[in-house]
């Protein structure tokens, strides 16, 4: 689970917290109810001071469940040789995203990772052509 608090929706009396869970396919046939109180324990695992899984202390007041199957592609063993560098091998093409080899697999950690790695690959195509230039 990624937990993510809403700071700009700060309210003394209220607040917002958003949460994914990432690669739960188990959760997909559950009710939002079921998803909901299991969300409530986990939370008050986390937070005991500020919520009980009975909600009385912190309430759920609304909450709206989005399932998307497949929206994470699950690592398997040996699935790494199938991930493309972030330098292509077609000359002057790169390539940025979580899906390219780098150690955050299919997370937004990836994606950041692989961009920097991808703006890397690229300065060193750049140096290469300025050298080459500066012999002719």
């Amino acid at each position: 689970m990624i937990y993510c608090f809403m700071q700009e929706y700060y309210n003394p009396n209220q607040s917002m917290l958003e949460l994914v869970f990432a690669l739960a396919e188990e959760w997909i046939a559950q009710s939002d109810s079921e998803i909901i109180d299991a969300t409530m324990k986990e939370l008050a695992k986390l937070f005991p001071d500020e919520i009980s899984a009975d909600q009385s202390k912190a309430k759920v007041i609304k909450y709206h469940i989005v399932k998307t199957p497949r929206s994470l592609y699950k690592t398997v063993p040996n699935c790494e040789p199938c991930c493309p560098l972030q330098r292509f091998p077609i000359e002057g093409f790169c390539l940025a995203g979580d899906y390219t080899k780098q150690k955050y697999l299919g997370s937004m950690e990836g994606a950041v990772l692989s961009g920097k790695l991808c703006a890397q690959s690229i300065v060193q195509v750049l140096f290469a052509l300025f050298c080459a230039a500066m012999l002719l």
